[in-house]
Formats: structure tokens, C-alpha cells, sequence
């Protein structure tokens, strides 16, 4: 457990390192997120909307019988665009405050650990049983949840409810895709070595 819980800490690091490399020295991610023309003026209008913390999408369909209609407003809307999401927190916040850089390492760290463990399996051959070979599908899932949607949900201010419907969307997902995997794919049986006295005849 010791060497899994160094590996954990060590590969957080790095990839906590990498992180802020990738966002604050190199130019990966700049050209992908740009700013507002006029910044003051749509931030009055949703001001003005007095929108509570949460995701907005639109165009938005009012039924779901929208979606598959190809006459529906909804649907042309779409066609015509614009597109656009907007993840608005209505409160203030300090930015890239020590909270945030603490909470950020220790997402990292969880998922460290979590690939650690799912390493350690793998590597020494316990995945042989059915349940352990369903945990290591699902413990794929919370990876992915936690590098993806619980990372957003601290650096990008997403909204808790809205991360912690897709958490337990991507969970148990993946808990029942692991449920089908892992009964198909099962452990290869080794071939016996033959006697020494059969292989020399």
C-alpha cells in the first residue's frame, strides 16, 4: 500500500505540474478560450436575466418531441445558430484563490491513487474474478468523472449540481457497461507446461 500511496503522490505531482504548465506558461490553451468584444455589456444582460448559478444552453427545446421535429422552432434555431452553453456562477470568487489550487491538488491526487490501485491490480494479476474485473471498469468511470467533470467544478466554477448529475451519470454508466464488459472479457487460461520427461520424448 506504501508504494501505491508514493506512486499516488509522485503522479499527482507531475500531473499537477503539468497542469499549470499547460495553462499558464505554454500556449495550449490560450487560442482555445477567448474574452468578450464588449464583456460589460452581455454581463449587464444576464445580470438583468438575474439568472441563478447554473448551465444555460440554447437554443433550448421546450419538449423533447422538439428535438426529433425538424419544424420545430427548436430545430431551426439550431440550424440558423448561434450555439452556445453559458456555466454561470453567480457569485463572486477570488481568482485561482488557495482554496482552488489545494482542492485542485487533491482531485489530482484521488485520481493518482485511483490509477494507482487500478495499476496494481492489473499489474499483479488480481483482476481475475468477476467483481474485481467489474471494479476496474468502474473505477475507470470515477477517474474519468474526477479529471473531467470534478476538475471543471473547481477551476472553471461549473455548478455542483450540474457536475454531480454527470458524476453519478458517468459512475453508473459505467458501472453497468463494466457489469457486461467484465463478463466477457475474462482472464486467458494458461496452458499447463508440459513434464520435462514429455517435452524431451
Amino acid at each position: 500500500m506504501t508504494r501505491i500511496l508514493v506512486a499516488a503522490g509522485l503522479g499527482a505531482v507531475v500531473y499537477y505540474i503539468w497542469g499549470m504548465l499547460a495553462w499558464m506558461a505554454l500556449p495550449l490553451h490560450t487560442p482555445t478560450v477567448g474574452g468578450l468584444p464588449d464583456e460589460t455589456a452581455v454581463t449587464s444582460l444576464l445580470k438583468e436575466q438575474d439568472l441563478k448559478t447554473g448551465v444555460y444552453t440554447a437554443p433550448m427545446w421546450e419538449t423533447e418531441a422538439d428535438m426529433g421535429d425538424p419544424e420545430s422552432a427548436f430545430s431551426q434555431n439550431h440550424l440558423a445558430g448561434p450555439i452556445y452553453s453559458i456555466y454561470y456562477h453567480r457569485e463572486g470568487m477570488v481568482p485561482m484563490g488557495p482554496k482552488v489550487l489545494l482542492m485542485g491538488f487533491v482531485i489530482d491526487f484521488v485520481a493518482a491513487l485511483l490509477v494507482a490501485m487500478l495499476l496494481s491490480c492489473a499489474a499483479s494479476g488480481c483482476c481475475q474474478s468477476y467483481g474485481y474485473r467489474v471494479g476496474f471498469v468502474v473505477g475507470m468511470g470515477i477517474f474519468t468523472a474526477l479529471i473531467g467533470h470534478v476538475s471543471y467544478w473547481n477551476w472553471m466554477n461549473f455548478p455542483l449540481d450540474y457536475t454531480i448529475a454527470f458524476v453519478i451519470d458517468n459512475v453508473v454508466g459505467w458501472t453497468l457497461a463494466g457489469l457486461v464488459i467484465a463478463a466477457i472479457v475474462k482472464p486467458a487460461t494458461c496452458q499447463p507446461k508440459p513434464a520435462a520427461d514429455e517435452a524431451a520424448g
